[in-house]
């Protein structure tokens, strides 16, 4: 006689880590609720299961963060002082040398000024002129004298100016790379230090920045390695080495910025593809000496700091429920695994997939692929 069977009731809980700690839960599956007249005898009854080996946690843990490339070089171009653009000879994705001009504004106005500078250098060398032939008559005196060579001085002073203004009045490419923005058009009336387009400069490589939490920050160093991964080239991996973390938190999201110089297999990249990052700090987290962590998959009815597990017999043919005390919830988020307090014992078996069937005593089969290692659980990626 078949027994009968109850649909099961799948139960997943988000896993909540306050500032102050009130409530951490974690889901990952519940078990199924099944009334069975005898308990199944037969083989054709196991279950088939994943199973992994519980094992001693280790304190180096790796740090996932979520981020953006972009180039080190990254360089707004503005003008020096404020007019209406005249022209704007580039677009993004140009390729530019060193030296091009990509911008200018109409020069009415700057024209005039350079030509009132010019005047008024002449007027005071007149004026010079004059007073310096008085005093030789005795007419005027020395401070006149002095007072007419300043004011020659300053207005060639003010003809300086006027010139370098003029000169800044065009936007030339500082160097060769590519036009990444254009931010303005002809016409368009612009402030003086307003980016009117962005320039990454050739060679200079490309970075990824990302956002750390201050407990992971504090664990990151210079050099550190990482490996980042871009969600819009799937399958392709790129090294890099962290290149500076910033020194003081984001006032509007608390996060540290920390930039990742990838190599130079990375210089072709389009600058703002998202990242995924994973960080192998060389500063060890917080040491849990002999302390089992089983993968985050095998947990059910996860709840505070307790879930349930199933673990597999010795003779590999049948599970035992046990409920587990689980440590550091919202740490163990970051790379899927989780120390236990107690309830599991390292090299015991713990059940990881099709959990969703099981109940206590359940005869169960082994499958022949076997579960990823603890070490090998995918990173489970947060973003601060």
């Amino acid at each position: 006689m078949s027994r009968p069977v109850i649909p099961p009731r799948v139960l997943r809980r988000a896993v909540l880590s306050g500032l102050g700690g009130t409530l951490v839960a974690v889901g990952v599956a519940a078990c199924a609720r099944a009334a069975a007249d005898t308990p199944p005898s037969a083989e054709a009854d196991a279950i088939p299961v994943l199973a992994t080996e519980v094992r001693v946690g280790d304190a180096a843990r790796t740090i996932a963060a979520t981020g953006t490339t972009a180039g080190l070089e990254e360089v707004p171009l503005a003008f020096k002082i404020g007019g209406i653009v005249a022209s704007v000879d580039a677009r993004s994705g140009d390729r530019v040398a060193a030296g091009r001009v990509l911008a200018s504004l109409q020069r009415t106005e700057i024209g005039a000024q350079v030509a009132n500078a010019d005047e008024a250098v002449a007027k005071a060398a007149r004026d010079l002129a004059r007073v310096e032939q008085l005093h030789r008559d005795s007419v005027a005196t020395l401070e006149q004298l002095q007072d007419a060579r300043t004011a020659l001085a300053v207005a060639r002073n003010g003809g300086t100016i006027a010139r370098f203004n003029a000169d800044h009045a065009v936007i030339r490419a500082p160097g060769g790379g590519i036009v990444l923005e254009r931010r303005a058009e002809p016409g368009q009336v612009v402030e003086a230090g307003m980016p009117v387009l962005v320039l990454r400069r050739a060679g200079s490589g490309m970075i990824v920045r990302a956002a750390l939490t201050d407990r992971d920050a504090v664990r990151i160093a210079t050099g550190d390695p990482a490996t980042v991964r871009l969600d819009a080239l799937p399958g392709r991996t790129f090294e890099g080495r962290v290149l500076r973390r910033g020194a003081a938190a984001d006032r509007a999201t608390g996060a540290y910025t920390v930039e990742i110089a990838l190599g130079a297999d990375a210089d072709a990249l389009p600058s703002g593809l998202v990242a995924q990052v994973i960080l192998a700090p060389r500063i060890a987290a917080a040491p849990r000496a002999a302390t089992p962590v089983i993968p985050i998959e095998a947990l059910v009815d996860a709840d505070g700091d307790s879930a349930a597990v199933f673990v597999v017999r010795p003779d590999g043919r049948s599970v035992q429920r046990r409920v587990v005390r689980l440590l550091d919830v919202a740490e163990a988020l970051k790379d899927a695994r989780i120390p236990v307090a107690d309830g599991v014992r390292a090299g015991e078996r713990v059940v990881v997939g099709n959990t969703v069937r099981l109940t206590d005593g359940a005869r169960v089969t082994l499958t022949a692929a076997a579960a990823p290692a603890v070490a090998d659980t995918p990173q489970w990626r947060t973003t601060p």
